[in-house]
Order: C-alpha cells, then structure tokens, then sequence
C-alpha cells in the first residue's frame, strides 16, 4: 500500500469488500466523511482532532493500525499535538496591579454574619412580647399565677382568659 493515509484506508476497504455504507453502519462515521477521508479532502472534514479519532476508528475497523495512521496523518498534515505548541510562561513571579481591585467578602462570613442578625432580632422580638403584655408590668405576675395554679381536673372545665 503506498500513498497517503486516505488511499490506505480506501485500499484495505476494497481487499475487505465493504461499501461506505456497512462500514458507516460499523464505525458511526458518517459515509461522506468516510469518502472524504479516503479521497483525503482533508478541508472537507470537522477539524483535525475530528480527523484523527475518525482515521483511528476506521483503521480499527479495516485491520489496520489506527493510532499509526492517524499519527502519519498528523505529520503529513503538520497538525500539532495537544500541548505542542502551548506559548512559554515566565516561571517568574508576577506582580498583581492593586489598582481597582475591591475585597470581596467570604460567603462562610456572610452566612454567619446573616444568621447572627436574625437569631438576635428573634431575641428582641421574643423579649419585647413576654415582657410588654402581662399585667403586673414586672414579667413575674404571669409565671407565678401560672406555677401556682394547680392543674384542672378531668371534666373540669378551664376559664378563659
């Protein structure tokens, strides 16, 4: 088998007698990206990554090595691979500008800074209603009535206050 990766593919296809149809059926690749690939209209296709993981399946499927055909497809192509061509960064430190920067508050203090105020104005309220309606003005009239009083009787009935 000589020639490109497409011509590869499109040969070991012929000597194995399927059509783009079982092999589309067999891979998942869509038969006109199968044609392009044999036909290495490479321009035609979803990108090179795309590219690469469809060559490797089809090979596979064919009998052939996939991840070495993709590969020569990678070279023939001058694609880079993942982290190849990532720019260099200075391992030096950088200094943070300072200017426009404002603090932000943590949401952990937040939420205790808001369950703080709503457990101390329950506390108010609650304060503020037992101490206001009994009728000695002290608070104690109320409490000592009640533990003085003993407990009504089955049948007997309660008075109303």
């Amino acid at each position: 088998m000589d020639g490109g990766v497409g011509n590869k593919l499109r040969e070991a296809r012929a000597r194995r007698r399927l059509s783009l149809q079982e092999a589309e059926e067999a891979t998942k690749i869509r038969a006109r990206f199968l044609q392009e690939i044999e036909s290495e209209d490479w321009d035609q296709l979803p990108g090179d990554t795309y590219t690469r993981a469809f060559i490797r399946t089809y090979g596979a499927l064919l009998g052939l090595d996939g991840d070495r055909l993709a590969e020569e497809h990678r070279k023939e192509r001058g694609a880079a691979r993942p982290g190849e061509r990532l720019p260099r960064v200075d391992p030096g430190l950088r200094r943070i500008p300072q200017g426009g920067r404002r603090r932000r508050i943590s949401p952990r203090f937040l939420a205790i800074a808001v369950s703080a105020l709503v457990v101390a104005a329950l506390l108010v309220i609650g304060l503020a209603m037992d101490g206001g309606s009994d009728d000695a003005g002290d608070g104690s009239g109320r409490a000592e009535a009640r533990r003085q009083a003993p407990p009504p009787h089955i049948g007997e009935a309660i008075p109303v206050r």
